[in-house]
């Protein structure tokens, strides 16, 4: 029987769903895989079916497993668009929103320095990849970033051929190394453009960005990526909606 870690003040479903979680995690089950029947786990965990329900059906809600009429529980995964647009909030005057297309103009190995060993919780000096590329959307290039992994969270990501680094970087880091991205944490700022931003995007030195800095996080809300991007917001703007 998978016990639960946590105290047992937890809610029991919390202390199941949390297991869950960790086995999803680990790649007991795959991104669009099965998991066993509510019975069959219900009876693993040594508790009731509705308690089991009540863990399902928030891990359905953050949008981690899709529960099918008839067939089962499966392990979300997400397609290349679902993966961007999740998580992209750029979008026209008009309220268009359009696929944004990125040039990787270099990926170097590194040592994190202090924001980045804070942001993704790993030791400073420890190695990361840092990613520099451009996005661009109707032609246009409106986004600078700066991207750094954890080599350690996605083992060989380092020796990854610049070329070969996919538009939608969420749905690979699921398909090649079983990390799902499922929550983000953002700050916006604005900022002057300085020479690098000028040169990328086209817009004389100093013009005013939009400046978004996200932290991105793992279905077990471990962070995974540091994300830094610099928008120019002349016809588009960031948009998100609250409940």
């Amino acid at each position: 029987m998978h016990m639960p870690v946590k105290p047992a003040f937890n809610p029991l479903y919390q202390q199941v769903k949390e297991s869950l979680l960790r086995r999803i995690a680990a790649g007991e089950w795959a991104p669009g895989s099965f998991l066993p029947s509510e019975p069959v786990l219900a009876e693993e965990y040594g508790v009731s079916h509705g308690t089991l329900r009540k863990a399902l059906n928030e891990l359905t809600a953050e949008r981690r497993v899709v529960r099918y009429q008839g067939k089962g529980t499966a392990v979300a995964t997400f397609d290349a668009d679902e993966a961007l647009f999740r998580f992209f909030r750029i979008v026209s005057c008009e309220d268009r929103r359009t696929l944004p297309i990125s040039e990787v103009l270099g990926a170097a190995p590194g040592k994190a320095d202090a924001e980045e060993a804070a942001a993704l919780d790993i030791a400073l000096g420890a190695p990361v990849l840092r990613i520099e590329r451009v996005r661009s959307l109707d032609g246009v290039p409106l986004l600078n970033e700066h991207i750094t992994l954890s080599c350690a969270r996605m083992p060989g990501i380092e020796n990854i051929p610049v070329g070969s680094l996919p538009n939608t970087l969420y749905d690979f880091f699921q398909k090649r190394f079983n990390v799902t991205i499922a929550k983000a944490d953002e700050s916006i700022t604005a900022l002057a453009a300085d020479k690098t931003d000028a040169e990328r995007l086209g817009v004389p030195v100093g013009h005013p960005l939009l400046a978004i800095r996200r932290v991105a996080m793992d279905i077990e809300d471990n962070p995974v990526e540091l994300r830094h991007t610099r928008c120019v917001t002349a016809n588009f703007h960031y948009r998100t909606k609250l409940s």
